[in-house]
């Protein structure tokens, strides 16, 4: 059974205002997609969240740097206020929207910071384009592969028939999430961590926090079917990143115990430290 290593924070995905910043919209490789800007001055930062997720996760972190940076979100496609294609969901597609976004706003370089999912994204834009890449942030996000989607599918489309995914005017965000979830691939080949030049700085949350055992809870109620996938879960995760360490040894690892796989939440004070230090070098 495929599962994940890397789960969003779909409970922070809701669209609210929470920080000052102007949306807009650009037409890109043939969708359009949100983006929202905490505006700044400097190099860009891009900010990209997980699956289920928009840049309103990041709606109290991203303010903390436009004071050196100008400070970017984008929405990908099938998210959010983005449109919602039939296709286009692997991740050498969602790189190319990141690159043409970029290409739209007439910006030449970035540093990329992703949350779960988003590694595989920030993998490969910044092996296939090291010119254009300053520098990566990943937080809780090497687990670089979309097999995550399979648990939304159980856990987001429990409720939704598979004809209702399909309608091209799903208006809940629940359907809308299903419909999106069922056309991501569920598998992919790992990305190339060998491939990045850039400066990393990955944050990795060892263990599970009592929200994502509740998560697991609402995915398998019985205890020993729950028991095992957790622990299946726990050592993909660990395989994952014994092998981001081994291509990528020059990276700056944080490693949280006891936090939220939204590390930049609830260890924010932290991350923001970390994240200050490392893009100040």
């Amino acid at each position: 059974m495929l599962v994940t290593i890397a789960l969003s924070v779909s409970a922070q995905s809701e669209e609210v205002d929470k920080s000052p910043h102007k949306p807009g919209f650009v037409q890109v490789n043939n969708v359009k997609l949100h983006y929202l800007d905490w505006g700044g001055a400097g190099d860009t930062m891009l900010f990209l969240a997980g699956i289920g997720g928009t840049p309103h996760v990041f709606d109290k972190l991203a303010p903390k740097f436009t004071n050196r940076f100008r400070v970017l979100g984008l929405t990908r496609r099938g998210h959010g206020e983005s449109e919602i294609p039939a296709s286009g969901y692997d991740t050498a597609t969602r790189v190319e929207d990141i690159r043409q976004f970029l290409d739209a706003l007439k910006i030449q370089r970035a540093i990329l910071v992703g949350h779960s999912a988003s590694g595989g994204e920030l993998t490969m834009f910044g092996g296939l384009h090291p010119d254009r890449t300053i520098k990566l942030v990943y937080l809780d996000a090497v687990f670089d592969r979309d097999g995550q989607v399979e648990l939304f599918i159980r856990r987001y489309c429990l409720d939704v028939q598979p004809g209702q995914t399909q309608i091209a005017n799903a208006s809940t965000d629940q359907e809308k999430r299903a419909k999106v979830l069922q056309l991501m691939p569920t598998r992919e080949a790992h990305t190339d961590f060998k491939k990045v030049q850039s400066p990393v700085l990955a944050f990795h949350v060892v263990g599970f926090s009592s929200n994502r055992l509740n998560f697991f809870e609402t995915l398998e109620p019985d205890p020993k079917a729950r028991q095992a996938l957790q622990a299946t879960v726990l050592q993909i995760k660990a395989r994952e990143i014994e092998r981001f360490r081994k291509e990528l040894p020059a990276a700056r690892v944080v490693y949280f115990t006891n936090a939220d796989h939204a590390c930049f939440i609830d260890r924010e004070a932290d991350v923001v430290r970390e994240m200050r230090a490392f893009l100040g070098k």
